[in-house]
């Protein structure tokens, strides 16, 4: 567990809970009448999210600013 984490409960750590039946029996959404199709869904549009489609040249641009940083941190002596 994490220090900064807002949930202390270990036991539910990284989960996520979802209705697939109504009250009644009948399906929340046709689309997904199982728990395996949830997780198949999930898996293919995790890939597809904003976050993960970034070009590459952009986290090269990332790296090359976090090295100059480290340089200035040694110059400060009190």
């Amino acid at each position: 567990m994490y220090s900064r984490e807002w949930n202390r409960d270990a036991q539910y750590r990284g989960r996520v809970r979802v209705q697939l039946k109504q009250e009644d029996g009948s399906l929340c959404l046709v689309q997904f009448p199982s728990r395996k199709s949830v997780m198949l869904y999930a898996a293919e549009m995790i890939p597809k999210l904003k976050t993960r489609t970034q070009k590459t040249g952009g986290s090269d641009q990332t790296l090359q600013q976090g090295e100059g940083s480290k340089k200035g941190k040694g110059k400060k002596k009190k």
